[in-house]
């Protein structure tokens, strides 16, 4: 099986081994999104995505390496935008009901990412444009069935839908999403790819 191996950052790709395509796209969902689109646009087109990287966990009992199972935005006014559209008589219900943009999307290592209305899961991912690092917020995140957080993965799970091809979204957490999380990430940012580039180097694919 032919991977791609797409990250943020060249941090987070120093153990991977040779012989992987590597992709590094930048911070954030928009750059994230539009270097992976770049690449999916060109042929050979890879069988499978696998987007590595380290993640807040907004849980303390969360360590160590986690294969995400629903990404979704944890910044995005799903609620706003439904209620603006359904104020004008435009669509505001169903997956487009937020202007089109899904609430989440369920991923496989066998398909592409499926659009969800209902965000839940055993590893639930928010993305967002911003780095967590307040408890307050941490915790209301938590609250909406949101286990880690990061900037880049549901950038990436909307790209590979509309191309059709699968992702895997593998994240290594490195800080709790808290005032000290900057430090944290600094400090175990190695330790976090060392652990990633372990996962990737056991992949059966």
């Amino acid at each position: 099986m032919s991977l791609l191996v797409v990250a943020a950052l060249h941090e987070e790709v120093r153990y991977v081994g040779g012989g992987v395509e590597v992709l590094v796209t930048g911070v954030g969902k928009a750059l994230a999104a539009a270097t992976l689109a770049s690449r999916l646009a060109v042929a050979p087109r890879p069988e499978l995505v696998v987007n590595i990287g380290t993640a807040g966990a907004l849980a303390s009992s969360m360590a160590g390496v986690y294969d995400v199972d629903v990404v979704t935005q944890h910044d995005f006014p799903y609620a706003a935008i439904e209620a603006l559209l359904a104020g004008g008589g435009l669509s505001g219900g169903g997956l487009a009901g937020a202007g089109g943009t899904p609430r989440g999307y369920r991923l496989a290592a066998d398909s592409p990412p499926v659009a969800v209305d209902e965000v839940g899961g055993s590893c639930v991912l928010g993305t967002g444009d911003s780095f967590v690092s307040d408890a307050a917020i941490a915790m209301e995140l938590a609250g909406r069935g949101i286990h880690l957080v990061d900037m880049e993965g549901y950038g990436l799970a909307s790209v590979c839908a509309a191309f059709g091809v699968p992702l895997r979204c593998v994240k290594a957490v490195s800080d709790r999403a808290d005032a000290d999380a900057a430090d944290s990430w600094l400090d175990l940012i190695d330790g976090c790819a060392l652990a990633l580039g372990d996962w990737l180097r056991d992949y059966p694919g």
